[in-house]
């Protein structure tokens, strides 16, 4: 292998770890059970301050703002009774020095 491919195999794996590091997700938050009624996807984004995820707690926290901010999108959309389930999420980009910006997504379901 030539120096030039060894040098951008290392900087290609640099980034791939970087970018993986920089980012949490909670992989799955409030799973579907499989007897819902799904009626569609919802997703939105929103902003955290960034000293949250220093806390020990701050994937429960960022999973209730996540279903929150979800629940209010997806009733814009979806009428009637509603709730949210499989809520991911991941930390975005830093909007400045002291908050965070979350991508999340979830799936709505008919509540009887």
């Amino acid at each position: 292998m030539k120096i030039g491919q060894t040098l951008i195999m290392i900087l290609t794996a640099s980034l791939i770890i970087g970018l993986a590091a920089s980012c949490k997700s909670t992989g799955n938050y409030m799973p579907l059970t499989g007897n819902e009624t799904v009626l569609g996807p919802v997703q939105t984004t929103f902003v955290v301050r960034s000293a949250l995820f220093s806390m020990k707690d701050a994937k429960d926290a960022v999973n209730t703002e996540a279903y929150i901010k979800l629940l209010e999108a997806a009733g814009k959309k979806f009428p009637g009774n509603i709730d949210i389930r499989d809520i991911i999420w991941v930390t975005g980009r830093a909007v400045d020095n002291q908050n965070t910006e979350i991508s999340t997504a979830g799936k709505v379901i008919r509540v009887e």
